[in-house]
This record gives C-alpha cells, structure tokens and sequence, in this order.
C-alpha cells in the first residue's frame, strides 16, 4: 500500500497563491503543441523556489515555483530512483514512463512531466494541477459531479490504462478532479510497472473508450520498447505487451458477450 501525500494540503495551499498568473492547462490531448509548450516550460522555466518540507510521503517530493518570465506555476519534483529490482521499487522514471506511454495512446489525463535536474539531482518534475480535489474528498463529502455518465467514463478509461502499466487501482488520492469543470486526472505512478504477466485482480475492466480500445491495438511493441527504454528494463516492457494483449482479449470478450454498444463508449464535449 502506497504512504499517500496529501493532496488536499497540495492544493489547498495552491489558493494561497492565487494572486500569481496560473496558465491554463491544455484541456485535451489534441492540444499537442500546448503539451510541447508545457513541457518545454518544466525543461527551461527559472526556478523560483524549492520547497523540500511542504508534503510528506514515501518519497519527500519537493514543490518547486517555476517563472519564465511571463507565466508563473509549481510543479512537483520526485528524485527517489529505486528501480526494479530493487525489493521496493519506487522511481521516477516511472512516472516519466507512464506519461510517455499515456501520450502513445492519446490519453489526457496524466499531467505533463520531464525529466529535470534540480540541486544536483536528477528527477521527475510534474506540472502541478490547481483547483482540484481528490475522489477521496469527493466522496467523502458526498460530492455528486454534475454528468455521472461522463464521469464513470472517464474512471472506467483510467482502469484500463491502471492495468497496462500494472498500478493500483483507482486508489482513491490518485485520482484528481478539477473543481472548475470536473476534469479528471491521475497521478503518481512512481510504482508502476510490475512485471506482472496478468491484469490487476479485483480492478475489472468492465468498459472503455473506443478511442483507447483502437489505439491498443495499433500500439506496437516496437515502439513501445524505443519510448520507454530510457525509464523501463526489459522486462516491464514485455510485460506492458502481455497485458496490452490481455485487455484487448478482455474487451473483445465482453462485446461478443454484451455487444459493442454496451462496452465502447465514446466522451462527447460538453
């Protein structure tokens, strides 16, 4: 079980800056060169701050204020580099690799990140998303989103995407949900990527997006492996296939049992 940062605290305190000029943040994947700008803005923006003693957790992330002279916005930055086969794995790189393999499969909801040196260490360093609260808070709250199709949807799409890359699944303080329009993101894959040759049990693929559905199927292993050979071994690449393979065995069940209507689904703009 993870030791979760409170990402409530995170944000909370994200209002305490809200004189500062916060860029909007791309909306849909189809917004490539914003992304590019995103990610060129984590790569080259000054830092302002550091910030090593703002959050807890298993991995002491620092919160760092960014400024490239015209826009100004944190982000978070993880340096722990402990990968497979260590006993508890636990690295960056893997959150680099679960938003490069996001990005393969035209999904949205995994906020841009890129590797970053900061003090001397190398790491991982995420745009951190304002104005949000987590599906623990939500639900706890009893917070009812206002179009309950689109938003099973969108956890129904992160499922499938928690089983390729092999991590928990829809952990509660993972999922992130924009208060202004209910935008729903996923966070901290920093323990991804077991090489596990099965999907999660207990985590059921019951539905997907017919846009995820058609891009697994042309994800090519090929490709896969020239992606994310700088975060990954071998082995969790082959193991990324495996289950790839697997989930789209599953989905191919469950229309032949159900029909595609009742198992693909298509997010519709508001």
């Amino acid at each position: 079980m993870k030791i979760k940062i409170s990402f409530e605290i995170l944000f909370f305190i994200g209002f305490l800056f809200g004189s500062l000029n916060y860029a909007k943040f791309p909306s849909t994947s189809q917004e490539n060169l914003e992304l590019n700008k995103m990610e060129n803005y984590l790569k080259t923006a000054r830092i302002v701050t550091v910030e090593k003693s703002t959050v807890g957790g298993r991995t002491a992330p620092w919160i760092i204020s960014l400024d490239d002279g015209k826009t100004r916005l944190r982000a978070i930055f993880k340096h722990v580099n402990r990968r497979r086969p260590s006993i508890l794995p636990d690295s960056y790189n893997y959150e680099l690799a679960g938003y490069e393999l996001g990005k393969l499969l035209d999904l949205d909801f995994v906020p841009p990140v890129v590797e970053r040196e900061i003090n001397g260490l190398n790491g991982s360093l995420q745009i951190l998303v304002e104005n949000t609260m987590t599906e623990n808070y939500r639900e706890r709250r009893n917070i009812e989103p206002p179009d309950q199709k689109t938003f099973e949807n969108a956890l129904e799409e992160i499922k499938v995407f928690e089983n390729l890359v092999y991590d928990e699944c829809l952990d509660r303080d993972d999922i992130l949900i924009q208060k202004s329009d209910w935008k729903v993101w996923r966070v901290d894959f920093s323990e991804a990527f077991s090489p596990t040759l099965e999907l999660i049990p207990g985590c059921e693929i019951k539905r997907c997006p017919k846009k995820l559905y058609n891009n697994l199927q042309k994800l090519d292993e090929k490709v896969i492996e020239s992606r994310l050979k700088s975060y990954l071994n071998d082995e969790e690449i082959r193991t990324i296939v495996k289950r790839k393979n697997l989930i789209i065995e599953k989905i191919k069940k469950l229309i032949e049992e159900k029909g595609e209507e009742a198992v693909l689904f298509s997010f519709t703009s508001s």
